[in-house]
């Protein structure tokens, strides 16, 4: 899968327009996705997604999860659960608690389905 500025974006303009993302998102929050040199910062907020791009800094970030290239491409794919994937380990918080995060979960699965589209 391709990642750049334009696909993120076209991301989150998807994201905006998906009823179930829009009634997922808690709260505003920032995460940064990292996988090897890769890292996608995804910004919510309740009811919409306010911005997505390319790298990013852990320190503004209120999550950051960690998987390999392979784990990030099967769970794009919908080969892989993200639930799943942290309980086999193959998704890594690096940054914030789980117990913070698990409201998210729903928001999760609409942006993976959203990069599928």
């Amino acid at each position: 899968m391709r990642f750049d500025d334009a696909t993120l974006a076209a991301l989150c303009q998807r994201l905006n327009a998906d009823e179930a993302f829009i009634q997922s998102v808690p709260k505003a929050a920032a995460f940064l996705f990292q996988a090897g040199e890769l890292a996608v910062f995804l910004r919510v907020e309740p009811g919409r997604c306010a911005e997505a791009r390319l790298g990013g800094s852990p320190e503004v970030a209120d999550f950051v999860i960690e998987a390999s290239p392979e784990a990030w491409e099967r769970l794009l794919r919908g080969e892989l659960d993200a639930i799943a994937a942290f309980t086999r380990g193959q998704l890594r918080l690096k940054k914030g608690s789980l117990f913070a995060l698990m409201p998210y979960a729903r928001a999760a699965r609409a942006i993976f389905e959203a990069f599928r589209a």
